[in-house]
């Protein structure tokens, strides 16, 4: 009986120390959500980074949410500026006559109306004004002091208020460039500098490169076309409404993976994608990010040279 009573007493004792919800070595709650988390951060550690908001916002790092988008399918073209004929006037005298006063300068803008010189008719011996025909800006000045009159023009203007862009269309091309298309036009220095829309496809090719020229009009009001400029341009020829995608500038390298950061209070964590289609922009995202998720999209490599010195730290 009092070998049975001691038994007892163990059994008790060891029921005291296993506490509820503990695991059999007594450290505390098994399994739990929190712990699985901080397991599965405490392997990945090389794989994040910790920055304070005031930090991030110091280093120009900013984020936005992880949605849809419409990807721009496109062909690149080329082309060169021009005026629009219709805006260009080639300015004669009137009457034969003799210079006597030039009041407009070269290259100058002149408005419609304005008296670019004076001439003395060879009949009447009067002078008179010659005036310009629209506004624009003096491209041609010939007009010179006590010179005769002829047929040449003496001046030509340039309104270049709207202009003509000619791209030029290839072959290969053809079946995808059609009128009502929105153009993306960009300098030599790739910088965006207009956009429009394909006005007209030509008929005819051009006998030496067999190009089919078609006509983007552009607003020209800020003067940031000129004419002679080449230009490239990118023609959306067919969207995708994709369900979820990223800024292209957001995605880095990490081991041959393609990845963004996804921050998570002021911790910045690896998100390896996998990804679709794209255009200038956005990559489609497949997997590896959901929607809604706050990732990086400006200094982005910031972010990678962090994770990769932490990593680097972790290894020694």
């Amino acid at each position: 009986m009092k070998a049975f009573s001691i038994a007892l007493c163990m059994l008790a004792l060891i029921a005291c120390a296993r506490k509820p919800g503990s695991d059999e070595h007594g450290h505390g709650p098994a399994n739990t959500a929190a712990q699985l988390e901080r397991e599965s951060h405490e392997t990945a550690h090389d794989e994040r980074t910790i920055i304070a908001d005031a930090t991030a916002r110091s280093m120009g790092v900013e984020t936005r949410p992880a949605q849809s988008a419409i990807l721009h399918e496109q062909v690149t073209l080329t082309g060169t500026v021009q005026a629009d004929p219709t805006r260009v006037s080639q300015v004669r005298a009137r009457f034969p006559g003799v210079i006597r006063e030039v009041l407009a300068q070269p290259s100058s803008t002149v408005r419609k109306g304005a008296t670019l010189a004076q001439i003395q008719s060879n009949e009447s011996l009067q002078n008179y004004p010659l005036v310009a025909p629209i506004s624009g800006t003096l491209v041609e000045h010939r007009a010179q002091v006590g010179e005769a009159t002829g047929d040449a023009p003496l001046f030509t203007i340039m309104d270049t208020s709207t202009v003509w862009v000619e791209l030029d269309v290839f072959q290969q091309d053809l079946a995808l460039i059609r009128a009502g298309l929105a153009v993306e036009l960009l300098d030599l220095n790739e910088q965006v500098v207009a956009a429009g829309a394909i006005a007209r496809l030509g008929t005819h090719a051009t006998h030496g490169s067999q190009s089919v020229p078609a006509r983007v009009v552009i607003d020209n009001a800020t003067g940031a076309l000129r004419p002679g400029q080449f230009v490239t341009a990118r023609v959306d020829v067919v969207e995708h409404d994709v369900p979820l995608a990223v800024e292209r500038q957001a995605i880095q390298k990490i081991r041959d993976a393609e990845v963004v950061f996804e921050k998570v209070g002021d911790t910045y964590e690896v998100r390896r994608l996998e990804l679709g289609r794209s255009d200038a922009t956005h990559v489609e995202v497949l997997s590896g990010l959901n929607p809604g998720a706050l990732y990086v999209t400006r200094n982005s490599y910031l972010i990678k040279a962090d994770i990769e010195k932490s990593g680097a730290a972790h290894d020694h």
